[in-house]
Protein backbone atom coordinates (compact mmCIF):
# COMPACT_ATOMS: atom_id res chain seq x y z
CA UNK A 1 0.00 0.00 0.00
CA UNK A 2 2.93 2.31 0.68
CA UNK A 3 6.02 2.23 -1.53
CA UNK A 4 7.88 4.92 0.45
CA UNK A 5 10.74 3.81 2.65
CA UNK A 6 10.03 5.38 6.01
CA UNK A 7 12.62 6.61 8.46
CA UNK A 8 12.91 4.01 11.24
CA UNK A 9 12.83 6.74 13.88
CA UNK A 10 9.63 8.70 14.39
CA UNK A 11 10.38 12.42 14.61
CA UNK A 12 8.64 14.72 17.10
CA UNK A 13 6.91 16.73 14.35
CA UNK A 14 5.31 13.69 12.72
CA UNK A 15 1.54 13.40 12.85
CA UNK A 16 0.04 10.18 14.12
CA UNK A 17 -3.49 8.86 13.68
CA UNK A 18 -5.31 6.87 16.34
CA UNK A 19 -8.30 5.45 14.49
CA UNK A 20 -11.61 5.94 16.27
CA UNK A 21 -13.47 2.65 15.94
CA UNK A 22 -15.81 3.11 18.89
CA UNK A 23 -18.33 5.96 18.79
CA UNK A 24 -18.14 6.62 22.53
CA UNK A 25 -14.49 7.66 22.15
CA UNK A 26 -15.68 11.00 20.73
CA UNK A 27 -17.76 13.47 22.71
CA UNK A 28 -20.60 15.44 21.15
CA UNK A 29 -18.34 18.53 21.02
CA UNK A 30 -15.86 16.41 18.96
CA UNK A 31 -13.27 16.23 21.70
CA UNK A 32 -11.62 12.86 22.29
CA UNK A 33 -12.28 10.76 25.37
CA UNK A 34 -9.23 9.33 27.18
CA UNK A 35 -10.38 5.76 26.44
CA UNK A 36 -9.22 6.28 22.84
CA UNK A 37 -5.66 6.47 24.17
CA UNK A 38 -5.88 3.80 26.88
CA UNK A 39 -3.22 1.21 26.11
CA UNK A 40 -4.17 -2.43 25.58
CA UNK A 41 -2.92 -5.18 27.89
CA UNK A 42 0.36 -5.53 25.98
CA UNK A 43 0.96 -1.76 26.45
CA UNK A 44 1.57 -1.23 22.72
CA UNK A 45 -0.98 1.36 21.60
CA UNK A 46 -1.37 1.22 17.82
CA UNK A 47 -1.18 4.38 15.73
CA UNK A 48 -0.46 5.12 12.09
CA UNK A 49 2.14 7.61 10.92
CA UNK A 50 0.93 10.14 8.35
CA UNK A 51 4.36 10.42 6.73
CA UNK A 52 4.68 9.54 3.05
CA UNK A 53 1.01 8.68 2.41
CA UNK A 54 -2.01 10.52 1.07
CA UNK A 55 -5.18 11.23 3.04
CA UNK A 56 -6.93 8.65 0.88
CA UNK A 57 -4.47 5.90 1.82
CA UNK A 58 -4.56 6.96 5.48
CA UNK A 59 -8.35 6.61 5.50
CA UNK A 60 -8.14 3.24 3.73
CA UNK A 61 -5.77 2.01 6.42
CA UNK A 62 -8.29 3.19 9.03
CA UNK A 63 -11.10 1.35 7.26
CA UNK A 64 -8.97 -1.81 7.18
CA UNK A 65 -8.34 -1.47 10.93
CA UNK A 66 -12.07 -1.09 11.63
CA UNK A 67 -12.89 -4.05 9.37
CA UNK A 68 -10.36 -6.25 11.19
CA UNK A 69 -11.73 -5.25 14.61
CA UNK A 70 -15.31 -5.84 13.48
CA UNK A 71 -14.49 -9.52 12.99
CA UNK A 72 -14.08 -9.75 16.80
CA UNK A 73 -16.57 -7.16 18.06
CA UNK A 74 -18.85 -4.46 16.76
CA UNK A 75 -16.71 -1.73 15.21
CA UNK A 76 -16.99 1.08 12.70
CA UNK A 77 -14.55 3.74 11.54
CA UNK A 78 -15.86 7.01 12.97
CA UNK A 79 -12.76 9.08 12.33
CA UNK A 80 -9.34 9.51 13.77
CA UNK A 81 -7.60 11.33 16.60
CA UNK A 82 -4.55 13.11 15.22
CA UNK A 83 -1.67 13.93 17.52
CA UNK A 84 2.00 14.71 17.01
CA UNK A 85 4.72 12.38 18.19
CA UNK A 86 6.05 15.33 20.19
CA UNK A 87 2.86 15.43 22.26
CA UNK A 88 3.34 11.74 22.99
CA UNK A 89 6.99 12.11 24.02
CA UNK A 90 6.06 15.06 26.28
CA UNK A 91 4.22 12.44 28.34
CA UNK A 92 7.48 10.46 28.68
CA UNK A 93 6.25 7.84 26.22
CA UNK A 94 7.95 6.62 23.06
CA UNK A 95 6.68 6.24 19.52
CA UNK A 96 8.30 3.25 17.85
CA UNK A 97 7.89 2.30 14.21
CA UNK A 98 6.25 -1.13 14.04
CA UNK A 99 5.50 -1.74 10.35
CA UNK A 100 2.98 -4.41 9.43
CA UNK A 101 2.50 -6.12 6.09
CA UNK A 102 -0.85 -4.38 5.70
CA UNK A 103 0.34 -1.04 7.15
CA UNK A 104 3.94 0.02 6.63
CA UNK A 105 3.18 3.21 8.62
CA UNK A 106 2.09 1.36 11.75
CA UNK A 107 3.72 2.40 15.03
CA UNK A 108 3.32 1.74 18.74
CA UNK A 109 3.11 4.18 21.62
CA UNK A 110 5.12 2.49 24.37
CA UNK A 111 6.62 3.20 27.79
CA UNK A 112 3.40 3.21 29.80
CA UNK A 113 3.71 3.28 33.57
CA UNK A 114 1.36 1.91 36.24
CA UNK A 115 -2.43 2.02 35.83
CA UNK A 116 -3.11 5.34 37.64
CA UNK A 117 -0.40 7.03 35.56
CA UNK A 118 -1.78 5.49 32.35
CA UNK A 119 -5.18 7.05 32.99
CA UNK A 120 -3.66 10.50 33.50
CA UNK A 121 -1.46 10.17 30.41
CA UNK A 122 -4.43 9.03 28.30
CA UNK A 123 -6.30 12.15 29.48
CA UNK A 124 -3.39 14.37 28.43
CA UNK A 125 -3.09 12.70 25.01
CA UNK A 126 -6.84 12.94 24.41
CA UNK A 127 -6.79 16.64 25.30
CA UNK A 128 -3.94 17.25 22.83
CA UNK A 129 -5.53 15.24 20.00
CA UNK A 130 -7.73 16.65 17.25
CA UNK A 131 -10.71 14.68 15.97
CA UNK A 132 -10.97 14.29 12.19
CA UNK A 133 -14.30 12.85 11.10
CA UNK A 134 -14.51 10.08 8.55
CA UNK A 135 -15.10 11.64 5.13
CA UNK A 136 -18.50 11.05 3.56
CA UNK A 137 -16.78 9.94 0.36
CA UNK A 138 -15.26 7.03 2.25
CA UNK A 139 -18.68 6.13 3.66
CA UNK A 140 -20.14 6.08 0.14
CA UNK A 141 -17.32 3.95 -1.28
CA UNK A 142 -17.48 1.52 1.64
CA UNK A 143 -21.24 1.18 1.24
CA UNK A 144 -21.82 2.08 4.89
Amino acid sequence: MNETILPPTVSADESLARFITTGIWVRQDKSIRPDAFAPPNDLNLSVTRHIGISEQILWQIGQNVADAISKKRRSRLHGRADITAGEVTRQNLKVEAAPLTENANHAHITGWLDKPARKHIAQCLAAAAKFVARPQTLEASAGR
